[in-house]
């Protein structure tokens, strides 16, 4: 696990030093932060592999830390919060989070979510020498960079809308399930709400309608496809 850094951010002395301790015997890495403004220097001066964010934070709450997390870092943001409304997830998930978690949790459902994200953050951040731009369209995507073009336009995504809208593109034509898309893009579906991909899918196509054009299409009662 050489190189593989978690940024823990949480004002909880006593949960921050059993959630941290946890990761340490998992061989992983841990940088703490107590508050939001040290948890927003650390994301940018750690380099961190993989980020743990409670919500109600001092300084900076958790959701002004993730929206300034998400300018300069594309790495995997987990919530950990007691914050349980769906008003609350689906925000965190429309600023840029790739999960939410609520306390208490065991340790084990921690271990497997942080395993999951890691896992799937490395292999696409490592992407094959091969793998070439992909045009479709309106649509030019380039895997090695994390762009993507619509209508000559170069759209923003976080790295999970890049990744979720690469794999649908890549696979023309196919429908695939809620349940196919977080394990394919997630890296497990056991864990993460469905709801996930909805609000996913929603800012993807926001984006690209706004730039000229969206090749995403809902199939009712069975998911989600790529067609032009």
């Amino acid at each position: 696990m050489a190189g593989e850094r978690i940024l823990l951010i949480e004002d909880d002395k006593e949960l921050q030093e059993i959630m941290s301790g946890f990761l340490k015997k998992e061989g992983y890495e841990v940088v703490q932060a107590f508050d939001g403004q040290d948890g927003i220097r650390l994301a940018r001066e750690a380099r961190p592999t993989l980020i743990l964010l409670d919500l109600m934070l001092p300084g900076a709450d958790g959701f002004e830390v993730c929206r300034s997390v998400r300018t300069t870092s594309v790495a995997p943001i987990m919530i950990i919060s007691a914050r349980n409304s769906d008003m609350d997830k689906m925000l965190s998930l429309g600023i840029g989070a790739d999960d939410y978690m609520e306390k208490p949790f065991s340790m084990l459902e921690l271990l497997a979510r942080v395993k999951s994200h890691i896992r799937r953050y490395t292999s696409f951040s490592q992407p094959k020498e091969e793998e070439k731009r992909i045009v479709m369209g309106a649509v030019e995507i380039e895997p090695l960079s994390y762009k993507v073009w619509v209508c000559g336009k170069e759209i923003e995504l976080t790295s999970r809308e890049f990744q979720l809208l690469n794999y649908m593109a890549s696979h023309p034509g196919r429908v695939f399930s809620k349940e196919q898309l977080l394990d394919a893009v997630w890296g497990c579906a056991e864990y993460i709400d469905e709801n996930t991909i909805t609000v996913y899918i929603g800012r993807i196509r926001e984006k690209m309608v706004r730039a000229g054009a969206c090749y995403i299409k809902t199939v009712w009662g069975a998911g989600y496809k790529w067609e032009m």
